[in-house]
């Protein structure tokens, strides 16, 4: 079932004050994750995009960092793919890509501990949008260093429920 414009409501920012530091997983995570995996088969790129609140970007950027360290947790490729569509979708409609590229590096780092290949996960992300997201299949040609997390500040740590990125600045 495709999501209506309410169920867009839940990436408003006024309703996720301090969303990125909360212990993992929450239950936004899970209803952002369910809207996206819902959304995307239905809708188009450009019209998933209509759908989104004002400021969306940087909820979305901010569940695709979350979601990078519950993939890892759980080993579980279909939270790297969502997090993909996610982050797609905040760098078109961000006025400042620097906010939201981090999250690729993680979701790159995160393909590459649960021993999935991340440029086919990057292209897989990018075909489910029509092909309307270049940074998907762009962003896996950086070099080695340039696509790492540490040139994003952030590394790899653990919280007390498990794996966490966690940023450095």
């Amino acid at each position: 079932m495709t999501p209506t414009d309410k169920d867009f409501n839940v990436l408003r920012p006024s309703i996720n004050r301090e969303y990125g530091p909360k212990p993992l997983p929450s239950h936004r995570d899970h209803q952002i994750h369910t809207l996206l995996s819902a959304a995307v088969p239905g809708l188009s790129f450009q019209a998933l995009k209509l759908k989104m609140p004002l400021g969306a970007a940087g909820v979305l950027a901010t569940y695709a960092e979350r979601a990078a360290s519950l993939a890892v947790r759980d080993r579980d490729a279909n939270k790297i793919r969502t997090a993909l569509i996610a982050t797609a979708i905040a760098l078109d409609l961000t006025d400042d890509f620097r906010d939201v590229i981090p999250s690729l590096a993680l979701l790159y780092r995160a393909a590459e501990l649960i021993d999935l290949d991340p440029p086919t996960e990057f292209r897989t992300a990018a075909t489910l949008l029509d092909l309307q997201a270049p940074e998907l299949t762009q962003f896996p040609r950086r070099s080695p260093a340039d696509r790492s997390i540490q040139a994003m500040a952030y590394i790899e740590s653990t919280d007390d429920q498990g794996f966490r990125f966690q940023r450095t600045w």
